[in-house]
């Protein structure tokens, strides 16, 4: 998004809780009570008369919001559903023809989470964090590249990437004694960057990636690396395995066992409304913060915003 003043009520990334980046899996958590409300469907081109390249962006910023908040509100109405059938299930044992109801809807809240990208008109990241302005990317951390410390204490190696068709060329990390946290993000940076991956410390400083979600899906069942018996082995290609960060989905296996479980699944499932119901507020204040702006700004010259 173009810098302008500071009174544009409008961001890239949207997150209930200020500075703090989303942690998946979540910690259980109670549901609180959220006032059921319509999806803002209001044509966000009415506000906009100027016909300016700034108002065409808000334009766009407005109309992904919707688009998120569409996802979201039927995402919500979901989750609720099968929150209410395993409430009853723990309260009232029910038949199995009931109990393959809840599975039944749990794998419909999957689905839908597989769809998140496309549903959503690729305003959602994975971990339902709102993007307006640039390709959404997975994040993610490798097994045995999550500790810059021990990256520091590993000394020199040369790490060799590849992913098959997915990575025409190998990639290579030169890793030395003795090197900084920043010299370590700029040597794989450097190198994997060719293959569109990324590499950033989250907020507890663990080695992150990322990568366009579109290429991950590519790059993950493939991405190897050979090494020189410190890190990795140096006889052949490891494969990595990688967690990524996000709502990946509910483990339909829960809803088959002891209470103990369905308990835990549906502690699962108020935590993932909760998050879903605070987004959804904070893309409505921020749609009619928007609104607001624009129609105060209806008349006003682009040049003098």
């Amino acid at each position: 998004m173009m810098k302008i003043e500071k009174q544009l009520p409008a961001a890239t990334g949207l997150d209930p809780r200020p500075g703090a980046q989303p942690q998946v899996p979540m910690a259980p958590a109670r549901s609180r009570v959220s006032e059921t409300r319509p999806v803002d469907t209001r044509p966000a081109e009415k506000l906009l008369t100027s016909g300016s390249g700034f108002n065409i962006q808000l334009n766009q910023q407005l109309s992904s919001m919707q688009s998120a908040d569409r996802y979201l509100s039927e995402l919500s109405e979901q989750l609720s559903a099968l929150k209410l059938s395993i409430s009853r299930q723990l309260s009232s044992p029910q038949t199995p023809a009931e109990r393959e109801s809840i599975i039944r809807s749990l794998q419909q809240v999957n689905t839908l989470l597989e769809q998140r990208s496309k549903r959503s008109g690729n305003s959602l990241d994975a971990t339902l964090k709102v993007r307006l302005n640039e390709p959404l990317r997975s994040r993610f951390t490798l097994q045995g590249l999550d500790s810059v410390e021990k990256l520091q204490a590993s000394g020199r190696e040369t790490l060799i990437f590849t992913a098959g068709r997915a990575m025409p060329e190998p990639a290579v990390v030169v890793l030395d004694d003795d090197m900084g946290i920043e010299q370590i993000l700029r040597r794989f940076n450097s190198s994997l960057g060719v293959a569109g991956i990324r590499a950033e410390l989250n907020q507890d400083g663990a080695l992150q990636f990322s990568a366009p979600e579109q290429d991950w899906q590519q790059l993950k069942e493939q991405l190897k690396v050979r090494g020189e018996d410190k890190l990795f082995a140096k006889d052949g290609f490891t494969p990595l395995e990688s967690f990524e960060e996000g709502f990946t989905g509910f483990s339909e296996s829960l809803a088959k066992e002891s209470a103990r479980e369905l308990r835990q699944l549906l502690d699962s499932i108020v935590a993932a409304q909760d998050r879903v119901n605070a987004i959804r507020d904070q893309l409505s204040q921020r749609q009619d913060d928007v609104r607001d702006f624009l129609a105060r700004q209806e008349s006003a010259n682009e040049k003098q915003w």
